[in-house]
């Protein structure tokens, strides 16, 4: 799945438009996209936004009943029927998407564009030659009866209206139909619980898995509330994965949580239920760990950390009460790490990145959404940082879309790929992503040489002959002008003669 286009009315900065089509428009590349701009711009509405889609319109979160499932041949048929059913969560109160300050009344639109990819096609494939289990499974635990999967399209534009009264919202299908493709992408979580169901109840015709299509690496990240063991004692872990997935769907970009990372905990249970369910089958302890430590997820994680010279590991330390340990081995040292936070914050960075591309599931072809990395990075980071987005995109081909703050992340390499937001005399947003002529690859080589591609995040960029002149009117700014000192970027190009090519540039 990649998202081809987006276009926000009346939500924060972004202005009313009578008709959404008019609205400024965030096209975006399938590879990568990185969003920049000064503070209040409109980058993490943006984000917000598409935050928003992926958790209430496309991708509906299912309630999955354990209780009821426990006790699945003791109730009634309609009962049972409910264990697994839509969440219905027709809201958007968990996220900030006001009106625009200057049309409080206005109507809040937003469009997206969207096509699905061979990955998704694949998906639906897998669905379609397997609807007559599939079925087996949903006739017996939803009330949606049998799946008739019809020929997909591959693009789709639909609208959503917000309703400020209800804090509801509607959708309407602008370009494309509602058929299974829009099903798919509205209840993919639906067909992935079928799937789970299925290969609970026949462990000897296990379906694979549907590719994931979306993850989001939050700029919270609380890392000093790491937990370094986990116990399954009071829970089992499928009912632990849940509640944690829950727990996810209703979380604004804005929320901050004094818990660690969910991701990190859906690794560790995931490791762990593969070694309780050894245990059973007459395996010994260090034979359950070998093979639960070799889960391919595991395996893929630990090649991705080795950029870092890392990788992760369980251990079971008490039997008893079912608890793990969960350690991260420094390879260089050969040495466990004893806490999480002896390490650079590049590397939890890192870390995070690697975790949330495969610890959820088998993510492929999907989007990929970064808020704000630089938080934790240091400055020798952004390039090693890239180099493990680009190596992952080899194998999984997602969209990532990635907002920064960092001047490290833009250079000549990566200005093609960047998104700058600024806000207009009005204070609304406005977007801009210009093709870059040969002689501005240049000087954007210049910039990054002498690292000064923070001026691309300031608010206004004052140009001067030569570095003296630089001096002199940074000076005059920080004396004068305090407040204006982090607004305004000041650059010396050289020479009058290069005035043109340098203004046209920003």
């Amino acid at each position: 799945m990649k998202l081809r286009s987006l276009r926000i009315s009346n939500i924060l900065s972004f202005k009313y438009h009578t008709d959404v089509a008019d609205a400024e428009t965030i096209n975006f590349e399938e590879e990568l996209n990185i969003i920049i701009g000064e503070n209040g711009s409109g980058k993490s509405t943006a984000l917000e936004v598409i935050n928003f889609i992926f958790k209430r319109v496309l991708y509906k979160q299912f309630d999955v009943n354990q209780d009821l499932y426990s006790r699945r041949f003791a109730i009634s048929i309609d009962e049972k029927k409910q264990t697994i059913a839509p969440k219905n969560a027709q809201t958007y109160s968990e996220f900030r998407l006001e009106p625009n300050w200057d049309t409080p009344s206005a109507a809040q639109v937003i469009r997206l564009e969207i096509s699905l990819d061979a990955i998704d096609l694949q998906n639906i494939q897998h669905i379609q030659s397997n609807s007559t289990k599939l079925n087996s499974i949903s006739s017996l635990y939803t009330g949606r009866g049998t799946i008739s999967p019809t020929t997909p399209g591959t693009d789709y534009t639909f609208d959503i209206t917000l309703d400020k009264t209800t804090n509801g919202f509607s959708v309407t299908v602008v370009s494309g139909s509602q058929d299974f493709g829009y099903e798919y992408l509205t209840d993919y979580n639906f067909y992935k619980e079928l799937i789970s169901f299925y290969n609970l109840e026949n462990p000897e015709d296990t379906l694979t898995s549907l590719y994931e299509g979306y993850t989001l690496i939050s700029s919270y990240r609380n890392y000093h509330a790491f937990e370094k063991s986990i116990s399954l004692r009071d829970a089992h872990p499928t009912h632990q994965i849940q509640q944690i997935k829950t727990k996810d769907y209703s979380k604004s970009l804005n929320s901050s949580d004094q818990s660690e990372p969910s991701i990190f905990g859906l690794v560790r249970l995931r490791i762990a239920e593969k070694h309780f369910n050894l245990i059973s089958e007459k395996f010994t302890e260090a034979e359950c760990e070998e093979q639960a430590n070799n889960l391919d997820f595991i395996l893929s994680i630990n090649k991705r950390l080795k950029i870092i010279n890392l990788e992760c590991k369980i251990r079971l330390i008490e039997l008893r009460i079912w608890q793990y340990a969960f350690e991260f081995l420094d390879t260089r040292r050969g040495k466990v790490l004893s806490d999480i936070n002896s390490l650079s914050a590049g590397q939890k960075a890192i870390i995070h990145l690697v975790f949330e591309a495969y610890g959820r599931g088998d993510l492929k072809g999907g989007v990929v959404i970064i808020d704000e990395p630089e938080i934790h990075l240091h400055y020798q980071f952004p390039n090693e940082y890239l180099q493990v987005i680009r190596e992952l995109n080899k194998e999984q081909g997602c969209q990532y879309i990635l907002v920064t703050h960092s001047e490290a992340l833009i250079n000549s390499t990566t200005i093609n790929h960047v998104k700058r937001f600024s806000l207009n005399n009005t204070g609304n947003t406005e977007i801009k992503a210009p093709t870059i002529s040969t002689e501005q690859r240049i000087l954007i080589k210049i910039l990054d040489n002498t690292r000064a591609t923070y001026a691309f995040f300031a608010k206004k960029v004052l140009l001067v002959e030569v570095y003296s002149d630089r001096y002199f009117y940074k000076a005059i700014i920080q004396d004068k002008y305090p407040a204006l000192d982090q607004q305004i970027a000041v650059l010396d190009i050289g020479g009058k003669g290069n005035y043109d090519e340098w203004s046209h540039l920003f």
